[in-house]
């Protein structure tokens, strides 16, 4: 396989479109997608089929309510930075505004309730809260120096979660009521997570670890009292499941929710199993009769399906499927556990390439976040690694998230600790099981974090590592930090500046013996560049074995497609080099 052969692998995948459904209103789809090359914005009537475009190069969406022909979309204006300007359309006559008493910040979360905005956002030095109406006022309402994101509004109160009261290990609910100008934190139990509130006709749902694992409750705005939900159906008990992904009351008041076991997911309304293929169901959105649906697995890209509620049919209405010869390169996903170094069982993800040998080249690919995960669902850097020739074996280490808070938790305080001896394991379980023979590390974000860690902290486990977007010396990052991103690290470490330098890279560059790839964007605000270029500079000095690509006009998140090839090409080539690699498409 030449360099044309893998660059047109990537390019195919890259631009399967990602798509994503919104909400439903005025007998319309709102769903999002990346069938241009970037995210855009569209409706598609469900009568005429007939699908228009409201926005390109959007960065984030509002939830849509009822028959309001009202969203608010945010947009990126410095070039991937995430300074973003907020723009509020009408769907009924297509007219948008520029909210421009609001300047440019991160937008952190938008919540509507048919007739004003919530909005969280962070600047250089604070957090805080804004209401907004749809003739564009703004109004900022609170701030803070705590994490916290608005989830929803309803009859003048906004509620959200964050943490709220200085325990890192826990998340507080807050009610903020427009009137009286009052932010109310709530929680259950001290020291409990409680995540993701919504608001209807009073009552709040939301989910929490109060009463053992993971429980849906509602909270009676009234009276504070707080109660179970009545659910119709009760299929959801005989399914065991790890987290709740995500829920919310339709507008009649019955609760949909998602629910995440083993990387997977079901989807229940109103305590009823509805009937999907297995994968991930992204967000779920009940309209009627019918229901849709953002769908996904590993070897299958984004589709948005519509269900319907009387037959159970199902439908693909938006969504493209890969060209043959890539579906025959991607072998099936595979959940499995191995044990870490102390005992832990860590879950985690294979995919194999069903044209290359066992033992064979093999990548661990390490998710970003670290409150992410690999699950079955679709993700264009591994079906880029597995379609060019290797085998993937991806770890959901400590701290992951779709297998239970406490699981999440263990990362709190330790980052770089125990979830890096999670991946090291992930790289012997490979070559234990005889399917790696040379093995390379590669992640992006947290995974570009672990990344570099790795390869100077487990030295002669690598063949070779490629960093995406990595961190190489946390108190530089901390120091070149907006508001929210100071408060994410300080929640990571739990408040221990200490490990700051001794969960660095930078502190043990000399041990480096693997060659490394460095692809990082210029304009990331997230993990920015500075602090890199100073590690380059220093494995110059060294004399290690390095190649950098620097992605200019590119921040910390894959906007375009074109952006995707940029970080994905260099990196499968570096990989072809190090790992001696050839295959050849059948």
């Amino acid at each position: 396989m030449d360099y044309s052969d893998r660059l047109r692998i990537i390019e195919n995948i890259v631009k399967a479109p990602l798509f994503s459904v919104i909400g439903f209103t005025l007998n319309k789809i709102i769903y999002s997608t990346t069938f241009e090359g970037l995210r855009s914005l569209w409706f598609m009537d469900i009568e005429s089929k007939e699908k228009i475009k409201i926005a390109g190069a959007i960065s984030s969406v509002s939830n849509v309510m009822g028959d309001s022909p009202y969203l608010m979309y945010t947009k990126d204006i410095t070039e991937g930075r995430e300074q973003h300007r907020a723009f509020i359309v009408n769907l009924s006559n297509m007219e948008q505004y520029e909210v421009d008493s609001l300047t440019p910040r991160r937008i952190t979360s938008i919540c509507f309730d048919g007739e004003k905005f919530a909005l969280s956002s962070s600047t250089e030095k604070i957090l805080d809260l804004w209401l907004i109406k749809p003739d564009t006022t703004a109004e900022k309402l609170y701030e803070a120096n705590q994490i916290f994101f608005a989830t929803d509004i309803e009859d003048g109160k906004i509620v959200g979660q964050g943490v709220l009261k200085g325990d890192p290990r826990s998340q507080e609910l807050f009610i903020f009521d427009i009137d009286t100008s009052e932010f109310e934190v709530f929680t259950p139990k001290e020291g409990s997570t409680n995540k993701n509130p919504k608001v209807h006709d009073n009552i709040v749902l939301f989910s929490t670890t109060a009463f053992g694992g993971e429980k849906l409750i509602t909270l009676n705005l009234s009276d504070r009292a707080l109660v179970e939900p009545k659910l119709r159906y009760d299929d959801y008990k005989r399914y065991e499941f790890n987290e709740y992904l995500d829920f919310d009351w339709d507008q009649s008041g019955k609760i949909w929710f998602i629910v995440v076991r083993n990387g997977r997911t079901r989807v229940f309304y109103d305590g009823k199993l509805i009937e999907l293929p297995e994968g991930f169901t992204h967000y779920f959105v009940p309209a009627g009769d019918k229901y849709y649906a953002t769908w996904s697995s590993l070897t299958s890209p984004h589709k948005i399906l519509c269900i319907d509620n009387n037959t159970g049919e199902i439908r693909v209405i938006l969504g493209e499927e890969l060209p043959s010869e890539l579906k025959n390169l991607l072998g099936k996903s595979k959940f499995i556990t191995y044990k870490s170094f102390d005992g832990l069982e860590i879950p985690a993800f294979i995919i194999e390439n069903n044209n290359i040998s066992k033992p064979g080249p093999t990548i661990i690919y390490v998710h970003g976040g670290p409150w992410s995960s690999v699950n079955d669902s679709w993700n264009r850097m591994i079906a880029s690694l597995v379609s060019s020739g290797y085998h993937v074996v991806a770890p959901n280490f400590r701290g992951s998230t779709g297998y239970g808070e406490e699981f999440k938790k263990l990362d709190i305080g330790d980052p770089g600790g125990g979830d890096l001896k999670d991946v090291v394991y992930a790289a012997k379980w490979a070559k234990d099981n005889k399917l790696a023979s040379k093995i390379a590390i590669m992640g992006y974000s947290y995974g570009g974090y672990m990344t570099f860690l790795a390869t100077v902290k487990e030295p002669d486990i690598w063949d070779a590592g490629v960093a995406g977007a990595g961190i190489t010396d946390w108190e530089e990052l901390y120091e070149l930090s907006d508001a929210l991103f100071k408060q994410f690290i300080n929640l990571l470490f739990a408040g221990r500046r200490e490990l700051l330098a001794e969960r660095s890279a930078k502190s043990y560059i000399e041990n480096l013996k693997a060659p490394l790839c460095i692809i990082h964007p210029q304009n990331d605000s997230r993990t920015p560049l500075k602090p890199v270029l100073k590690y380059v500079s220093k494995l110059l000095e060294l004399g290690k074995t390095f190649e950098l690509h620097v992605i200019p006009d590119m921040g910390h998140i894959i906007v375009k497609v074109e952006d995707a090839v940029k970080i994905l090409f260099p990196a499968i080539i570096f990989l072809r080099n190090k790992l001696s690699l050839d295959i050849k498409l059948e």
